[in-house]
């Protein structure tokens, strides 16, 4: 064997190692996820794959609303809009799905087929027969499988920048093992972290929201779950869920932004052409603009459950 030869061998050799090694001490999760829940005001439902945080609001004599957060921004970044739907007349119930928020964080492979038993278990569990389901984002196919699977059961249905389908380079790198794994926990996590810091934080409260934030992404078995769920969720097509979902003719209310970074605009209204019954509302801000005009998609979906449910 040449000196090349051996040469090149070693490299090849020694490459994955630094790289496995690298990625081995890159991971920055800490902390107790029993004791991070502890020191929420959440309750617990304890579910067939761990337990599920979730927090009330309204009375328990009026319609449910169940909230569905996205990928990343668990439920306690939906807390004043909860607040406003319960003070609206509904009982409202914004929850955290595994892997995300004060729920725990099972290794599992985090898919549609997961969320939806999920949020039927949770329903089963709070003894609601008949609900309305408000997704954003990855949330809104969540909203619309589950509303497929169990039709008689939604009253109505609300999505905000709802998922479709995202089609990128990144993404398809991102379900390429180990390769995918590696990316994520060096940019994927960083990334997520560093737009949390950008966010606005004009109060107290919103800053205390953003540190919590960012403390849950460092949770062990936080970044297995968000990698997994863009995996087998936010890299699908759900554009036929939403066509079956168009046919059961459920009054939907879909808000999203004409200048979304994240969702395409073009994939929204292809849904809309297929949901003439649909009500739409246009906002614009990028893809969290809905957080800027809460009291205003607010007032616009009770307007709308008021005009379909009465």
């Amino acid at each position: 064997m040449s000196s090349v030869s051996y040469t090149f061998i070693m490299i090849a050799l020694i490459i994955p190692i630094i790289i496995g090694l690298t990625y081995i001490l890159a991971n920055k999760e800490k902390g107790n996820l029993v004791e991070y829940q502890k020191s929420s005001n959440y309750e617990f439902a304890k579910l067939s794959h761990g337990l599920t945080a979730y927090k009330q609001f309204g009375s328990k004599d009026n319609t449910p609303i169940i909230v569905i957060h996205g990928a990343t921004l668990p439920s306690e970044g939906f807390i004043g809009f909860c607040e406003g739907l319960g003070q609206k007349g509904y009982w409202v119930i914004c929850y955290d799905q595994y892997g995300r928020g004060f729920s725990d964080r099972p290794k599992i492979k985090y898919d549609m087929n997961l969320y939806v038993t999920q949020l039927n278990e949770l329903i089963n569990y709070l003894s609601i027969d008949n609900t309305i389901l408000y997704g954003t984002s990855m949330g809104a196919p969540i909203a619309v499988s589950y509303s497929n699977k169990y039709p008689n059961t939604i009253l109505a249905v609300g999505l905000q920048v709802p998922l479709v389908h995202i089609k990128n380079t990144m993404s398809s790198i991102m379900k390429i093992p180990f390769v995918g794994n590696i990316l994520f926990r060096f940019f994927g996590i960083p990334f997520i972290k560093n737009r949390a810091l950008e966010w606005p934080s004009v109060n107290e409260s919103q800053k205390v929201f953003i540190e919590r934030y960012i403390e849950q992404l460092t949770l062990p078995g936080t970044e297995q779950s968000i990698l997994s769920s863009l995996r087998n969720v936010g890299s699908k097509d759900f554009y036929p869920s939403y066509l079956n979902f168009s046919k059961l003719n459920i009054p939907v209310h879909i808000s999203y932004s004409n200048d979304d970074d994240e969702i395409d605009p073009a994939s929204v209204r292809r849904v809309l052409e297929v949901t003439p019954h649909a009500e739409s509302f246009i906002f614009s801000g990028g893809h969290g603009g809905g957080a800027k005009i809460v009291p205003e998609i607010i007032n616009l979906f009770t307007k709308f459950l008021a005009q379909n449910l009465n």
